[in-house]
């Protein structure tokens, strides 16, 4: 398959797309972020592309048989052949060379990944408009934090749009990562690292696991605060993954740190 758009059907394009954006995709996922059914054309799709050299696939035995899905990632090719057509000049050559990683990386990385993709996918369903910034997206900006958040959202709500860091916390991720986690983005937004911007600090979005890693969450994030004495509020809200996955668009699901008692909808944080 040449490197030209000729070549590519738009589907195929919108394929290639959405494995850019997420870096690690199931069928289900990326056929939920197309607004199609995750059969056989995806399926074939899918096989067609990895046929190609564009996409890879990995799946232990051992998760098979435990009903975890597949999960699909763009190759070096595939990258490469993105990056060729009009519009992809933001694929960059380390983004490239990062890749050939992905076939080894651990696959506590690519359920993490998949995590994410699914809790964002959950919130546009609630917020159609939205805005959605990976990894992959805001490494194309120089004022996030060198290690930045799993996403940074964007809801506008009139003139002015609210803005989140958000972060999946994992039941295994030991405290100190997260104090580590929350204490650098203290100190980033005190050191005027979101200056640049000209906007109100962002919120901090913390979707964790269990709601007992929420309570464990909570305390790491409160003691992290406490201890950076930022100038600015900086605002930190809570959810667990099965309130947020099973939330409709009028589902208040996120508490602050400070009041664990009240239910908030995103668009009033």
């Amino acid at each position: 398959m040449a490197d030209k758009r000729s070549a590519l059907k738009q589907g195929q394009i919108d394929i290639l797309e959405v494995l850019y954006k997420y870096r690690f995709g199931s069928r289900q996922l990326v056929a939920d972020s197309l607004g199609i059914k995750a059969g056989s054309s995806l399926y074939e799709k899918l096989n067609v592309l990895i046929k190609h050299g564009l996409v890879a696939m990995r799946q232990e035995k051992r998760l098979k048989l435990l009903g975890v899905p597949a999960a699909y990632y763009l190759t070096s090719k595939g990258l490469k052949t993105l990056q060729a057509l009009d519009g992809h000049a933001h694929i960059t050559e380390a983004t490239i060379k990062a890749s050939y990683r992905d076939k080894v990386l651990s696959q506590a990385f690519v359920s993490h990944t998949l995590d994410v993709y699914g809790l964002t996918n959950a919130l546009k369903h609630q917020y159609p408009d939205l805005k959605v910034y990976l990894r992959r997206d805001m490494s194309r900006f120089s004022y996030f934090p060198d290690s930045p958040p799993d996403a940074f959202l964007s809801l506008k709500l009139g003139d002015t749009p609210k803005r989140f860091f958000l972060d999946v916390i994992p039941d295994s991720l030991p405290r100190n990562i997260l104090d580590r986690r929350i204490s650098g983005y203290a100190e980033f937004f005190d050191e005027g690292g979101w200056e640049a911007t000209n906007s109100e600090l962002p919120s901090l979005l913390l979707v964790t696991e269990k709601g007992t890693t929420e309570t464990r969450a909570r305390r790491a994030a409160s003691a992290a605060i406490n201890r950076a004495d930022i100038d600015d509020d900086l605002a930190v809200y809570t959810t667990t993954f099965g309130a947020l996955k099973d939330a409709a668009a009028s589902d208040a699901v996120w508490t602050s740190i400070e009041d664990a008692d009240e239910l908030l909808l995103l668009s009033d944080l």
